[in-house]
């Protein structure tokens, strides 16, 4: 919990309040949060807080307010930004550092030196960020609640770095309410209407006025997991361009910024690849335990499932080791499949720490397949402190591998699994909880089997005299269906007379051309979307676009890491620029603010007082889970230790798939996962719910007891009612009737299977009509749909 705790003495500093404001604008997010501690001890203390916040996030503004003093941060270099909060504290002065930690970009650090004996003070921290768009086109806005302990290779075990934070003292329990208030309220506006706004955890009301709405967070919120809000808009997917002018004479921030928004449409099946070679990282570790190795095993399934006839694929668990199911990716066939199922129902969390650079070695130094690109899947709760070594090992083989990544559980550093997929040219995810799991893995998978867009540029229509300098300079991948995000900057002397320019997104799926044109104002509105300078703060786009070429930056270092010093010295020197000139904090700088109004030097000893993260106790309702990890180091719950081997020897007493699907995750399949992956030739298991787990590698069904027993009808009379020679055709049309009545609302998790099914039929379409065989399936299942919809 947010909660000041001195090192030496114990005795808390309480926190009283937090307030958080945010501006949702079409498709950016800005935020200002605001922290009130207070000081009741007789000397004064250095309050020191760590908190996360998603790395991409750009924190544009750190300001202290103090006996109705306020300081306000400004952006300098970080070691001598440091070495000035010591000066200024060793003097007496009142001083305050914001800073990003120097391994982890989604990990931050404020200390508030010398804050007087009986002082209240308020931290206020504003930054903007692109939102993140669902796989049912929602917006996801998220306040982060949670900060998972990290692994550190250094100790071998998850632990808060103790620069930062002390450990959990033992009196901290969990409690059902907090010591202070939240305070949330949220603004939405956008051009197009809003159709709903979504807060599946927290308790909020909403008031909407079309094309503007506003969430306030209920007085009960006891602020146990992180809050989240998902905005639907209608007409989502249009694209657009907002333009924001610049301010001053020269310099970053003197530029007009251009943020454009595309929304490529490559759905054709024909643009669907069958090749390549698919390996799974799957985090095994000991922070995984509970809940989390139970998603990431119905997560890894549903890949499996969904994969092509006819690729390669491998899976490698990992913690302290590693260890490969197959010794070279194996080429995907029912036995291939059937063996990767039954390896996964043994999956537990039981290989201690979390090490997963050396996964990442082992994967890179295997040779590849002639024919078949390779696709790395990282599924992780992203629980490490070595994220910059593991960014920099995707980013020297991205030219050779695309790498996709699942962030498993509330928590999950942003800064490991968004890191490696924007160093692997891929896409990621996160899952949590109930949170939209299959549609967001099919997303992802579907994403994989696209060919690359390659030679993907820019041109742009604009007056003379003025260029457009594209940031990131190498556009970021393109994937059909998904926003892709572009900055550019204006250079140049804007005419009067001329507002009106336009822009092209070009480039080439295998040997078709792809254009997508947007027309634009040159002026700080235009008829798509607000201009962000009708926000609350001023030219958040261009700190949006800062924080994107700083990233950028960041990749091409790590790339860089093994040349001269003279190519990193000159590309850090760039982001410290960058970074000052937009006053957006990054790894090498800080924000530094000192208390100069004050007449006196504070007198006394100062005081150190660590500030809880947030939600840290909510990882240890498990008995021996995080805080076993914390003080001992062990691998925690779910390890091959002490009383799991009872708890494994109990589930197999009862029938394997109720000990497997004892917790399915929301909308998950259920029993029908767990009997995809029994684990014993022949054990006795449940029958599954759905038709999905039941599906044959090449995308057909066998008729069965298993199969009849999802339909609910005798196989008895599936078998006589039979229109055509091969049963599996029947079986198969029978199992996609089913999918089309019975999950219809979850179509998007099912669809590449079923594409694999509608093949599997074509190929073996001899002697009978999709119509009689369709119809006949809708009257054994008393279901209604039309044929076209099973093959196409």
């Amino acid at each position: 919990m947010y909660g000041l705790r001195c090192q030496k003495t114990a005795n808390p500093v309480p926190l009283k309040e937090i307030d958080v404001h945010v501006d949702i604008i079409g498709y950016v997010s800005n935020v200002t949060s605001s922290l009130e501690y207070h000081n009741g001890e007789d000397n004064p203390i250095e309050a020191v807080f760590v908190f996360p916040l998603d790395e991409t996030s750009a924190v544009y503004k750190f300001e202290a307010l103090i006996e109705g003093r306020r300081i306000i941060g400004k952006v300098k270099e970080k070691q001598k930004a440091r070495e000035e909060y010591d000066d200024a504290i060793a003097s007496g002065e009142g001083a305050f550092l914001f800073e990003e930690d120097d391994r982890a970009g989604d990990v931050f650090k404020c200390s508030v030196g010398n804050l007087p004996p009986k002082t209240s003070a308020t931290i206020q921290l504003s930054y903007v960020a692109e939102l993140p768009v669902e796989a049912d086109s929602s917006l996801k806005f998220v306040l982060p609640g949670v900060l998972n302990p990290r692994y550190s290779s250094d100790t071998g075990a998850a632990v808060y770095d103790d620069t930062y934070m002390a450990p959990p003292a033992a009196g901290d329990v969990v409690t059902s309410g907090a010591p202070y208030k939240l305070k949330l309220k949220v603004n939405v506006s956008s051009p197009n209407s809003i159709d709903k706004i979504e807060s599946p955890k927290a308790p909020v009301d909403i008031t909407y006025g079309g094309t503007s709405a506003q969430a306030t967070l209920k007085d009960d919120h006891k602020f146990d997991s992180d809050v989240e809000l998902y905005v639907h808009y209608k007409d989502k997917h249009r694209p657009f361009a907002v333009t924001e002018l610049g301010q001053g004479t020269d310099g970053f921030m003197a530029d007009h910024t251009v943020m454009l928004t595309f929304v490529p449409d490559l759905s054709r099946e024909d643009l669907v690849t069958n090749c390549g070679e698919f390996i799974f990282i799957l985090d095994r570790s000991g922070s995984m335990s509970g809940n989390k190795i139970k998603n990431a095993r119905e997560t890894l399934l549903l890949f499996l499932k969904s994969l092509p006839i006819g690729c390669y694929f491998n899976i490698v668990g990992f913690g302290s080791s590693h260890q490969s199911l197959f010794k070279g990716s194996q080429q995907y066939d029912n036995k291939s499949l059937k063996t990767a199922c039954k390896a996964l129902g043994k999956m537990e969390a039981d290989l201690g720490g979390t090490e997963i650079l050396q996964p990442l070695q082992y994967v890179y130094k295997q040779p590849p397949i002639a024919g078949h690109p390779r696709q790395l899947f990282l599924l992780t709760d992203g629980e490490v402190w070595d994220t910059q070594a593991c960014v920099s090992e995707v980013a020297k083989h991205a030219d050779s591998a695309r790498c996709f990544s699942v962030g498993i559980g509330e928590g999950a550093s942003t800064a490991l699994v968004k890191g490696v997929a924007r160093a692997g040219r891929g896409k990621a995810e996160f899952v949590s909880g109930t949170d939209r799991l299959q549609a967001k893995v099919m997303r992802l998978l579907s994403c994989a089997l696209q060919p690359t867009v390659t030679g993907v540029g820019l041109t742009w229509q604009l007056p003379d005299g003025v260029t457009a300098v594209p940031i990131p300079s190498t556009p970021p991948p393109i994937f059909s269906g998904d926003r892709f995000i572009m900055y550019a900057q204006l250079q140049g002397q804007l005419p009067v007379d001329v507002t009106e320019a336009s822009v092209t997104l070009s480039g080439q799926v295998l040997t078709e051309e792809i254009k997508h044109t947007l027309d634009l104002t040159l002026k700080s509105q235009d008829q798509e979307m607000p201009s962000a300078d009708d926000g609350p703060e001023p030219q958040q786009l261009h700190r949006l676009a800062a924080k994107t070429l700083i990233k950028e930056l960041e990749v091409n270092l790590e790339k860089d890491s093994d040349n001269s010093e003279t190519v990193s010295d000159s590309t850090k020197k760039q982001v410290i620029d960058l970074s000052v000139a937009a006053n957006v904090v990054s790894k090498f700088t800080s924000f530094i603010g000192f208390d100069s109004e004050r007449e006196e030097p504070i007198q006394g000893a100062m005081m150190r007082r660590n500030i809880r993260p947030p939600m840290m106790m909510a990882c240890m309702a498990a008995p021996g889970g995080i805080r076993r990890r914390l003080v001992g180091g062990g691998p925690g719950p779910g390890s091959s230790q002490g009383p799991k081997t009872k708890k494994k020897a109990k589930a197999r007493a009862m029938p394997k798939t109720m000990a497997m699907a004892a917790r399915p995750m929301g909308g998950g399949f259920g029993a029908g996962v767990a009997a995809a992956m029994d684990d014993e030739e022949g054990e006795d298991s449940a029958p599954p719910s759905t038709v999905i787990p039941l599906q044959m590698a090449e995308g057909s069904w066998e008729l069965d007891d298993d199969l009849a027993a999802v339909l609910g009808v005798k196989l008895d009379r599936l078998t006589k009612e039979c229109p055509v020679q091969k049963k599996a055709v029947w079986a198969t049309v029978l199992a996609l009737v089913w999918l089309h009545t019975k999950m219809a609302d979850k179509k998007v998790e099912w669809q590449m299977l079923a594409r694999k099914a509608t093949t599997w039929l074509k190929a073996h379409q001899e002697g009978w009509s999709a119509d009689d065989v369709v119809g006949k399936a809708c009257t054994v299942l008393g279901a209604k749909v039309d044929p076209s919809a099973v093959l196409g």
